[in-house]
């Protein structure tokens, strides 16, 4: 019944709705989150970024988990459903990560609208919660029990977890930092490139914000023109402790071949490296080159 949905839909081809979808689906990826959390973090609220930042993490540590756990393939790699190259995304199908993080998205857009009383932003939310993961059902990389499962399991998450945030009022950053170890056991059981990723990230950001609450302070309200330069600076400093730590410690696999742990070791490292640098580094810099308390 599953694969009959994603045949079923995949009727309604088109170049105009492939490149739609394509377009689409990028915002269930990582990078897309970890700008979305970056820019919030440096320009609007440091303690809602690092909420956001938390729930995405988790969310993601359990996505991996349940993956290992089911081991169900993909629809692409069945008769009768069409993928282009560029749309094929590797390992398991369920649940679906690029739906979980929509649902993490629709969440935050819903808190954010009754907080503010803006109805619009949460309706913003809702599309990008239906249509994120009609895109990978589309596209063939997941089923619509992946998708369904995905979005209302990081709902609920997000739910929890930011009652949960809230409860821990002004010393978040120390329950945070104190949850850091648990990312870090998890390595030694879990050989998996996104758990590392993630748990590097969660680390990073975890110890650069507790270091930039503690001794930074940075206010994050500033002149538009800022705000800009600020965004445009931090990318771009991230990007490039990215970029360069993987060409000082490149990769030891192939495109043929599965991460080795020392693979798996470095992307821990480098992810780890950006989430200190938009956590403590980037605020850092910003409170003296932008004179800013």
């Amino acid at each position: 019944m599953d694969l009959d949905i994603v045949k079923i839909i995949q009727l309604m081809r088109n170049p105009i709705l492939d490149w739609f979808f394509y377009i689409v689906t990028q915002i269930g990826d990582q990078y897309f989150f970890i700008v979305v959390v970056a820019i919030i973090y440096w320009t609007v609220n440091k303690k809602y970024a690092h909420k956001f930042a938390f729930t995405f993490m988790i969310s993601a540590g359990v996505n991996t988990g349940i993956k290992e756990i089911v081991k169900r393939i993909r629809p692409f790699y069945n008769n009768g459903v069409s993928v282009e190259e560029s749309w094929i995304t590797e390992g398991y199908s369920f649940p679906s990560g690029h739906a979980q993080a929509a649902g993490v998205l629709g969440y935050l857009s819903y808190d954010v609208s009754k907080k503010l009383s803006k109805r619009w932003i949460w309706y913003v939310g809702l599309s990008i919660l239906i249509l994120v993961p009609l895109s990978r059902v589309y596209l063939g990389q997941h089923y619509l029990s992946d998708v369904v499962v995905g979005a209302a399991l990081s709902f609920t998450l997000a739910f929890f977890i930011f009652k949960l945030v809230d409860k821990m009022k002004d010393n978040e950053h120390i329950y945070t930092i104190m949850l850091a170890p648990i990312f870090i056991l998890v390595l030694f059981f879990v050989q998996n490139h996104d758990i590392f990723v993630a748990a590097g990230g969660f680390t990073g950001f975890a110890i650069g914000y507790y270091l930039e609450k503690e001794f930074v302070k940075y206010d994050v309200k500033a002149d538009f023109w800022i705000q800009v330069l600020k965004i445009v600076m931090g990318l771009v400093i991230a990007i490039a402790v990215k970029e360069g730590l993987k060409f000082i410690l490149p990769y030891t696999a192939t495109e043929d071949t599965n991460p080795t742990t020392l693979d798996l070791i470095l992307d821990f490292i480098r992810y780890f490296m950006i989430g200190v640098w938009a956590a403590y580094g980037a605020p850092l810099v910003f409170k003296y080159v932008f004179r800013h308390k």
